[in-house]
């Protein structure tokens, strides 16, 4: 009876997958900066190149945060609910504000150089993830 009052470990192995997947998403905000800083001109919000806001405010939020707000409960799954609860409310918190930083920057940017929004798949399926996303945190 008193196995059933604890709580159950946490799987084999996932240590490893956590510090590998942490290790990944590291990499990836890593080589977007570095794509944007090498190969596309730097980060400035005043210029052309506010532009390259949009694809590392996008893996950012969308991707590494939105990603560890998903793994917060199996991570801490011996912290009390309500500590996990606020941390996973807090990253999606701030991966929905980094990533609303990036829909601005490239709105912005069209507004600026005059051209057309929405123009591709790319721009539809992303502002439908986007407001998908911000409609499913806003009903929680």
């Amino acid at each position: 009876m008193e196995d059933s009052l604890t709580r159950p470990s946490s799987p084999a192995g996932l240590s490893c997958y956590m510090a590998v997947s942490q290790l990944l998403g590291l990499t990836v905000i890593a080589m977007t900066g570095a794509w944007m800083g090498q190969y596309r001109g730097g980060i400035a919000w005043e210029s052309a190149l506010q532009f390259n806001v949009h694809p590392l405010c996008m893996v950012i939020g969308m991707v590494f945060l939105q990603g560890d707000a998903l793994l917060v409960y199996r991570v801490f799954r011996n912290e009390t609910k309500r500590s996990v609860k606020i941390l996973h409310g807090l990253l999606h918190a701030f991966a929905l504000v980094i990533a609303l930083v990036g829909v601005i920057a490239v709105f912005d940017y069209h507004r600026k150089k005059g051209f057309a929004d929405m123009y591709s798949l790319h721009s539809w399926c992303g502002i439908a993830a986007f407001s998908l996303y911000f409609i499913q945190g806003y009903l929680q």
